[in-house]
């Protein structure tokens, strides 16, 4: 059974702010002539990481409502 992240979007005002720094993200990974991948680094490693990559997703609260939705395809310790 999937499971699934919350996270605040702190900064964001909207939708299109969060896909326009996703968006500058991956520009400057292109730059840098690194992976094309959108990373979001969290403070702690998840525990039930294999729950979360079984069809899990990765919502975005913006302005205290959950509007975005972003599947996970992986989990990485950094």
């Amino acid at each position: 059974m999937p499971l699934h992240l919350i996270k605040l979007c702190v900064g964001c005002d909207s939708v299109k702010d969060l896909r326009d720094w996703i968006r500058e993200k991956l520009a400057e990974k292109k730059k840098r002539k690194q992976p094309l991948e959108h990373i979001h680094t969290t403070r702690m490693m998840p525990k039930r990481a294999a729950e979360l990559i079984d069809g899990g997703s990765l919502f975005w609260v913006i302005r205290g409502e959950v509007l975005c939705r972003q599947r996970l395809i992986g989990v990485r310790p950094f």
